[in-house]
């Protein structure tokens, strides 16, 4: 499971930073573009009568679902199967993909898709846990298999 999962959320990432960067016609610009204040896009996709459900569902909750699968980076690694680690490192990264968003002038750079990149992840590690904790598909024999194989390659 762990191996499966390594090869899935690696292909996955490079699908998403391609998405990000160069998907749906995105071209570098030579005007960058950056918001700063917290819940201005998201207040306008609920309150904005002009935008569309399509808009709502790609930039509220595509933003949300799709980073979900991060927060199950606990299969591969083992120190994020804590919630601080997991937070403190994903925080850090999807900043730093904000960034650049911006640097590059390649999209936009916005404090609400840290927010809802973050919650996706924090409701995928959530599920995570439940899954682990109720053991959905066996998980923790795959845990024990993991336990198992460092001892042996630390000894």
């Amino acid at each position: 499971m762990k191996r499966y999962f390594a090869v899935f959320i690696t292909v996955y990432t490079i699908f998403l930073l391609y998405m990000m960067f160069f998907g749906s016609g995105r071209e570098a610009s030579d005007v960058s573009y950056i918001q700063m204040e917290p819940f201005m896009t998201i207040q306008k996709f609920f309150t904005d009568t002009k935008i569309n459900n399509e808009d709502f569902l790609v930039n509220i909750i595509g933003n949300i679902f799709v980073f979900s699968p991060f927060g199950w980076l606990g299969l591969c690694l083992k120190k994020f199967n804590k919630f601080i680690p997991t937070s403190f490192y994903f925080l850090l990264i999807i900043t730093s993909v904000e960034t650049l968003q911006y640097v590059t002038g390649r999209g936009i750079a916005d404090i609400d898709d840290i927010f809802l990149n973050t919650f996706g992840m924090l409701i995928g590690f959530f599920l995570f846990k439940y899954a682990t904790w109720k053991n959905i598909a066996n998980i923790r024999f795959h845990f024990q298999l993991f336990e198992e194989k460092s001892l042996q390659t630390t000894s």
